[in-house]
């Protein structure tokens, strides 16, 4: 008994050390069908521990490119961007494995009709399927409909529709191969992969893009600078705000279109992305694909058939070109590289196109811009794709919800000054105001009420619109307590240099953390009255619930020293 004990555990060991040998063979043997007419095949290998496995292919594969991903998912990202599209991919082999990570991180960097191969995931197809046949199910299940359909949609909606009408599986044998016919599919880039593939494009291809300069992160203010009542937002509004590196990149002939995107090859560069930190890069202009993948909403021709832009152009576009929350966050957050672009080229030129509903520049654009010392004439804006001969861009300096570099109050400062000194010197500016709105997005329904509050406690009610934007400037600096509806009417407080009261009034479905950050870096103390929103969407209406909320509120203002 013992002796037969003995020779089965044996075997048991012969067999396990023999398994994974038989499985390479299988997995070289399918390469070797899917490549028969492809001589010079690239073939990915998931994992870069799979030695054997790699070694195998190339000696059955003499002049297949065979690459072996990094397990780190920033290096490996970078590394597939480097790499032409793939013929075919092999997932990782431990079937206890993470199928659905394997499928999202590579799965659309093979070619159009390449292998996408499971090893033994044939169940997958099965009732006993893991986490990866639940989301291909949950895709094949949705209704038929085109990916480009010239609308904006989820992240997960257009990865489900991607499934649905572009990928199809089947089952080899005891493996699981998965395929897809997009003949477009493009590298999405964040700002730290972005600037390691514009290093290892030149390193390796000799690409002439180039990091220019790299100002390193510094140790972001603490955002404990609000209190929120009845009950705090989620997630919380107070938590740590993150580090970020901001770098000044240059480019060599690559496209841009409308609406911020930035283009070269099969990548879409970090610049395209006004959360160009962000777990999931949206932009409306690109449909997101599972993975860190996209396709153009808007299939570009051919860069040989595009207009070439002569010289030397920074980009300052923005998806969201034209709105003034946009204008005073997200694009003065990037006017720091103004003054490093004129170092490098005089001549330099703002790069600018027509934004959805707002195909021209404003008036009020024009006078931010050149308040912020850009000439009217240096601007261009283009109304479709263009090639770029020299395209200069910097990091944003501020980034909701995630991060704000200290030194961005050098331009705050800067242009605070400028702007306040357009308005008319005046000692009766009101030490308290309330900054109202007109328009519906995100409406007080009842503020009326709200406000004949404020005013009754000496509260000036203000619609900033009315007033130029040097007059908006001055008054924010000359009040001691600032309040108002959450959003762009209040970003004014990163103008003031004095440490300020902040009253905030909006819904628990308004998250943006923009007041949060500048107030963070400034000093100031924010106060937020939370509102239950009529949905849960950030643009919802809400009204101040006065039983509810209202003594929380009223407690607040008296509370405030004698105006």
């Amino acid at each position: 008994m013992v002796r037969r004990l003995a020779r089965a555990a044996r075997h048991r060991v012969r067999t396990a050390r023999l398994e994974p040998r038989v499985l390479r063979r299988e997995l070289v043997e399918l390469v070797a069908r899917e490549c028969a007419d492809r001589p010079d095949a690239h073939v990915v290998v998931v994992g870069e521990h799979r030695r054997a496995l790699v070694r195998a292919l190339r000696r059955r594969g003499p002049g297949w490119q065979v690459s072996a991903t990094p397990a780190d998912p920033a290096r490996r990202h970078v590394e597939l961007a480097l790499l032409p599209h793939a013929d075919v991919v092999l997932a990782g082999a431990d079937p206890a494995g993470d199928r659905l990570g394997d499928f999202r991180a590579v799965f659309f960097h093979t070619r159009p009709g390449g292998a996408f191969v499971v090893p033994r995931g044939a169940g997958e197809l099965g009732a006993a399927r893991g986490a990866l046949g639940e989301h291909l199910a949950e895709g094949w299940a949705t209704e038929p409909g085109p990916l480009r359909a010239g609308r904006v949609r989820k992240a997960w909606q257009n990865h489900r529709l991607a499934v649905r009408m572009h990928v199809t599986g089947e089952t080899l044998g005891d493996h699981f191969v998965l395929r897809h016919d997009l003949p477009d599919v493009m590298v999405k880039l964040d700002e730290p992969r972005g600037n390691a593939w514009i290093e290892g494009s030149a390193a390796r291809h000799g690409t002439p893009h180039r990091v220019l300069s790299v100002l390193p992160a510094e140790q972001p203010p603490s955002a404990a600078v609000i209190t929120e009542v009845p009950e705090p937002r989620r997630p919380p509004m107070g938590r740590p705000i993150k580090l970020a590196d901001i770098a000044l990149r240059e480019y060599r002939d690559v496209v841009v279109d409308v609406e911020q995107l930035v283009v070269t090859g099969r990548v879409i560069l970090p610049d395209t992305y006004r959360h160009n930190q962000a777990p999931t890069l949206t932009n409306f202009g690109v449909i997101d694909l599972p993975g860190p993948y996209g396709i153009l909403q808007r299939p570009l021709p051919a860069p040989e058939d595009l207009p070439l832009l002569a010289g030397t152009h920074l980009h300052l576009d923005n998806e969201i070109r034209g709105h003034f929350g946009h204008t005073t966050t997200e694009v003065l957050s990037r006017m720091w590289s103004w003054p490093a672009a004129l170092e490098i080229d005089p001549d330099v030129r703002v790069l600018m196109t027509a934004a959805r509903g707002r195909p021209e520049i404003a008036e009020w654009e024009y006078d931010f811009y050149e308040a912020c010392g850009i000439p009217r004439e240096r601007i261009v804006k283009i109304d479709g794709p263009a090639r770029v001969e020299r395209l200069l861009s910097g990091t944003p300096m501020f980034s909701n919800p995630e991060y704000v570099h200290p030194r961005i109050l050098e331009t705050w400062d800067r242009l605070g000054d400028v702007l306040a000194a357009r308005a008319e010197p005046r000692d009766d500016r009101p030490s308290r105001i309330f900054i109202a709105r007109r328009i519906r997005k995100r409406a007080c329904l009842n503020a009326e009420e709200v406000e004949e509050i404020f005013a009754a406690r000496g509260f000036a009610i203000v619609y900033p619109e009315d007033y130029p934007l040097g007059e908006q400037v001055a008054m924010f600096r000359a009040a001691d307590v600032v309040a108002g509806y959450a959003g762009s009417g209040m970003f004014h407080i990163a103008f003031v240099t004095h440490p300020q009261h902040v009253i905030q009034i909006g819904s628990d479905a308004y998250t943006p953390r923009n007041e949060v950050l500048m107030a963070a870096l400034r000093g100031h103390r924010i106060d937020a009255v939370v509102s239950r929103a009529s949905k849960s969407t950030v643009q919802a209406e809400f009204a101040v619930d006065l039983d509810r909320e209202g003594p929380h509120l009223l407690a607040l203002l008296d509370r405030l020293p004698p105006a």
